[in-house]
C-alpha cells in the first residue's frame, strides 16, 4: 500500500463535485494538493480552505484544453514541490442533447475536454514521473465509457477514449508508475442537477486506488458501482 502523506497530488476540475471531494479526501491523508480550476475560481477558493485546514495546498488556474496553461501550471508545481506523484484528471464538461443537435463546437469542446485534455496532462506530467521514477495516473472517465446511452454519445465516445488511452498506457509505462481508470455513475454533480451519489463516496474510492487498497493492477477499471451500495 501507498502512504499518501506528504504526497504531491495534482487534481483537475477540483472547484466542485468528484474533483473538489477528492482534493479534499487527498488532503485529509495529509497529502500535499495542487487543485485547479477553470471559471469558477470561488468554488476552487472554498475547497482549497477546506483543504488547507488538514494540508498544504494551493489553488492554480488551468484551462485543460489550453497546451500554454498546461505547461505553466506543471512547471509552477515543479517550482514549489519539485515533484508530482499523483495526477487526477478529473476536469470534464457534458452536453445532454441529441448527437444530430450538437454544433461542431459542442462536439470539439467535449472532446478537447473530457478526453485530448487528458492525454496532453499526462503526457506533461510523465516525463517527470519517469525522472523520479514512481508516479499515478488516476482517469476519472464513468460508467458511460462502459455502457453507451443517447443524448450524451459524444460524451460517451470521450469516456470510452479514455479507458481505451488508460489501458493502453499502462502496457507502455514501467511498473512503478501506474494508472487506473474511475469510473463512477449517476453522481451527485452539477452535470446531473445534484441527483446520485455523493461525490464523497467517489472521493473516498479514489483515494482507495491511490493507496493501492483496491487488489487492481495497472490499466485497470475502478467501476464506482462495485464499491458502494
Amino acid at each position: 500500500m501507498m502512504d499518501l502523506k506528504n504526497k504531491v497530488v495534482l487534481v483537475t476540475g477540483a472547484s466542485s463535485g468528484i474533483g473538489k471531494e477528492a482534493a479534499i479526501a487527498f488532503a485529509k491523508k495529509q497529502s500535499k494538493v495542487i487543485l485547479t480550476y477553470n471559471k469558477t475560481k470561488k468554488g476552487g477558493e472554498e475547497a482549497l480552505e477546506e483543504c488547507k485546514k488538514y494540508s498544504q495546498a494551493v489553488l492554480l488556474k488551468l484551462d485543460i484544453t489550453n497546451e500554454n496553461e498546461i505547461r505553466k501550471v506543471v512547471n509552477d508545481i515543479i517550482k514549489e514541490f519539485g515533484r508530482i506523484d499523483i495526477l487526477v484528471n478529473n476536469a470534464g464538461i457534458v452536453n445532454v442533447k441529441h448527437f444530430i443537435k450538437q454544433t461542431f463546437k459542442e462536439i470539439e469542446s467535449e472532446i478537447s475536454t473530457d478526453l485530448t485534455g487528458h492525454i496532453k496532462m499526462t503526457s506533461a506530467v510523465l516525463p517527470i514521473m519517469h525522472k523520479q521514477n514512481e508516479g499515478m495516473i488516476i482517469n476519472v472517465a464513468s460508467i458511460a465509457g462502459k455502457s453507451p446511452s443517447d443524448e450524451i454519445v459524444t460524451y460517451c465516445a470521450a469516456k470510452y477514449g479514455l479507458r481505451g488511452f488508460t489501458q493502453s498506457l499502462a502496457i507502455e509505462l514501467p511498473k512503478n508508475i501506474k494508472t487506473y481508470c474511475v469510473n463512477p455513475g449517476y453522481t451527485a454533480t452539477r452535470m446531473t442537477d445534484y441527483e446520485g451519489i455523493s461525490p464523497g463516496k467517489v472521493a473516498e474510492i479514489i483515494v482507495k486506488a491511490a493507496e493501492e487498497k483496491l487488489n487492481k493492477k495497472s490499466g485497470d477499471d475502478v467501476d464506482i458501482e462495485d464499491y458502494v451500495e
